[in-house]
Parts: C-alpha cells; structure tokens; sequence
C-alpha cells in the first residue's frame, strides 16, 4: 500500500488561497468586513433589554423658582407619559421626603401654581414624619 500523500499545514494552504486573490477580491472582502462589524453591533444593541429600555425611556426634572415646586417628566418605553409636580416634605439625615401629585397630562402653569400650593398646605399639616 501507498501512503496518501502528506497535507499542507493549514497556514500554507491559507497563504496559498491569499496569493490567489486579485485585488478586486480583497476590496469586496474588506467592504463587506466594515458594513458586517457595524450591523452585528447594531443587531446587538437591537436585542439587548437593558440597553433598549434605556434609549426609549425618558425622564426630565424642571424646577420652578417662583412657585418652589417640580415638574418631573417621566416615559417608560411603550407606555405613556406621566407628569408629576412635587415638593420636599421633610429632611431626615440624607433621606429626603416628597409630596406629589402624579398625572397623565402636562398642566399648564395656572395647574402648577395650584398643585404647588396644595402640596405645600399638605406638607405643612402632615408635619414631621416619624423616624
């Protein structure tokens, strides 16, 4: 019997593929490199939970210095936006206590004025919370 003869290594025969290809062929080799890296990062971002709920949430804090109060503007993703108005309460070491009121349209400033001096009323007659 014969013996079958010997295989190139792997790196010779690679090297040998390599040799054969015209430029034209690295070009359309190395598009298609640099258009694949992208859409895989992007396909990656895509099926990522934590990373989509973050760019399609949203949330804005607007502070109003003559009515003391805050608009805060929240958006989970895929569900509707929430408006809410608040006040600090009490202060108790580094905890901070608020008093709001939470709402599924956006008030408009006489609306503001009004929850605002609400919640400071409420504030005022809720007192110290218990520690």
């Amino acid at each position: 019997m014969t013996e079958p003869p010997p295989n190139e290594g792997r790196l010779a025969a690679a090297a040998t593929v390599v040799k054969g290809l015209s430029w034209a062929n690295l070009l359309t080799i190395a598009a298609l490199v640099a258009i694949a890296i992208p859409a895989y990062l992007v396909y990656r971002a895509l099926n990522d939970p934590a990373l989509l709920d973050r760019m399609l949430s949203s949330y804005s804090e607007e502070s109003s210095q003559q009515t003391g109060c805050t608009l805060r503007t929240a958006k989970q993703r895929g569900g509707p936006e929430t408006w809410a108005v608040s006040t600090g309460w009490a202060f108790h070491g580094g905890d901070r206590y608020y008093i709001a009121v939470a709402m599924n349209r956006a008030p408009d400033e006489s609306e503001l004025a009004a929850y605002c001096a609400t919640l400071k009323l409420l504030a005022e007659k809720l007192g110290q919370p218990p520690i």
